[in-house]
């Protein structure tokens, strides 16, 4: 009898001890009722796992895990490897058990991780020298992913100027092309970029992919998720259901701001970001969690379009002669009139034409010196939402925002160059100084390149001038 009690004590003790207090955001996550999304805020960076598994090799601690919660619980994946995770628990005390079956065979690197309803999904990936474009859905009763089938496969992979949308009321994703650059078995001049800055969607329930038109890859990366879209920077927000940006308000920019890139604690590496309770939560699994509060209030619709979409090709009938001839004499005889208007008009106004044209021109010298284009507007956002995040700015994403990518090497290099610094000439004319604003260092992976960044002393500054950017 002593023995017996014993064996259960020890066994007790056991599973007292696999027992675990969950992270602060994940205890959070546990007391709502409701599904949540969660999604990696930085891909790219290397991520603490939330757990520690110790039967995989220490080199895969840094490949990221994906967590969601759906209506069967909360679920944890290991990226790249296919296992599940699933927490069985409460928000006080728990653990984590494995429900799959999954051979490991590390071909979904940096895939996007996902629930709707009471399924989870996987979307593309990198491994094994090549990007892919597949869905993957987890089996429940045979505890492995199946492979869904898409009407066409387009690459994807999360990388730090992406930009996704998961809309779980239609069952549909949106993402950003990207071409095919991770292919090890094609030639390096024949990249595939024949998908990229364009934006399309899939039915996650008939698998049908569609492209919707163009989109412009450097207006922006993916910040987190909200009920009516992505936030994208610091500024606004892209609604894919409806085809348009909104400018977020002056509060919500700031409390972004604050937490990105203020934050008294030092967050500068959150690790997930989702939505829960009319806020936007940043959290990372060393730290507690922060969040932004978002009302529909503070979005200010823009009339900016998310992207351009595809013309669609209708046949017409040729106009008869009698209509053909009708709008040709209206034509002509509106340019007659704007002619005879224009020459009295500049007849009436001859005398004061030089004064004025000289001082008009004086001035828009004067304001064409500080103005930055778009492009260049463009590329100073993209290298200071990067340093704000800690991240350098890579050569590759300042040719993507040059418009540069597929050119050769010696163009490319021109025009970057050319670039920052005419975008340095413009910063130190318009903050009178001599500071150099954008600054470069060599890679510390490869000697021979560049990685670009802007002082933390200078951000205050940018951020207003970007803000009169938007603005104006």
């Amino acid at each position: 009898m002593k023995l017996i009690f014993s064996v259960l004590v020890a066994l007790l003790t056991v599973a007292v001890h696999c027992e675990e207090k969950p992270k602060p955001f994940l205890s959070r996550i546990l007391r709502h009722k409701g599904s949540v999304l969660l999604f990696n805020f930085q891909p790219s960076i290397n991520d603490i796992p939330v757990y520690k598994i110790n039967d995989l090799h220490v080199t895969f601690d840094y490949t990221g895990q994906g967590i969601t919660k759906n209506s069967k619980g909360l679920f944890l994946h290991h990226i790249g490897t296919g296992r599940v995770y699933k927490w069985r628990g409460d928000a006080q005390a728990g653990e984590w058990i494995r429900i799959d079956s999954t051979f490991f065979t590390g071909y979904n690197f940096l895939s996007l991780f996902f629930s709707k309803d009471s399924s989870l999904y996987s979307y593309g990936g990198v491994g094994f020298w090549q990007q892919n474009g597949h869905l993957r859905k987890y089996n429940f009763s045979a505890n492995e992913w199946k492979a869904l089938q898409l009407s066409k496969s387009i690459p994807w992979l999360r990388k730090s100027r992406e930009i996704f949308f998961v809309d779980t009321t239609k069952a549909v994703l949106y993402f950003n092309g990207q071409g095919r650059f991770h292919d090890a078995l094609m030639n390096d001049n024949k990249l595939d970029s024949s998908t990229f800055d364009k934006l399309y969607m899939i039915d996650l329930e008939k698998g049908e992919v569609k492209e919707l038109g163009n989109y412009q890859s450097e207006k922006g990366g993916f910040f987190g998720q909200t009920p009516w879209g992505t936030i994208t920077d610091f500024y606004k927000l892209a609604d894919f259901r409806n085809n348009q940006y909104y400018s977020l308000s002056e509060m919500v920019q700031n409390n972004l701001f604050r937490i990105l890139a203020k934050s008294s604690r030092n967050h500068y590496n959150w690790q997930y970001t989702f939505w829960l309770d009319s806020a936007l939560y940043f959290t990372n699994s060393k730290f507690d969690y922060d969040s932004v509060v978002i009302h529909s209030s503070d979005l200010i619709k823009t009339n900016i379009p998310l992207y351009t979409p595809i013309e669609v090709k209708t046949n017409q009938k040729p106009f008869s002669n009698n209509l053909l001839l009708i709008i040709v004499s209206i034509l002509v005889g509106g340019i007659n009139i704007f002619l005879i208007i224009k020459y009295f008009k500049q007849k009436r106004t001859i005398q004061n034409t030089s004064t004025d044209q000289l001082m008009y021109e004086s001035n828009l010298l004067q304001n064409n010196r500080i103005k930055l284009s778009e492009i260049e507007t463009n590329l100073l956002r993209v290298i200071f939402e990067n340093s704000v995040l800690k991240k350098m700015t890579e050569i590759a994403e300042i040719n993507n925002t040059l418009g540069c990518g597929n050119k050769n090497i010696d163009v490319q290099k021109r025009l970057r160059s050319d670039a920052i610094n005419a975008l340095n000439e413009k910063l130190s004319l318009s903050f009178l100084t001599d500071h150099k604003f954008v600054e470069r260092k060599r890679s510390a992976f490869d000697g021979r390149s560049f990685e670009y960044y802007i002082d933390q002393q200078y951000f205050n500054a940018i951020q207003q001038l970007l803000n009169n950017s938007t603005s104006s």
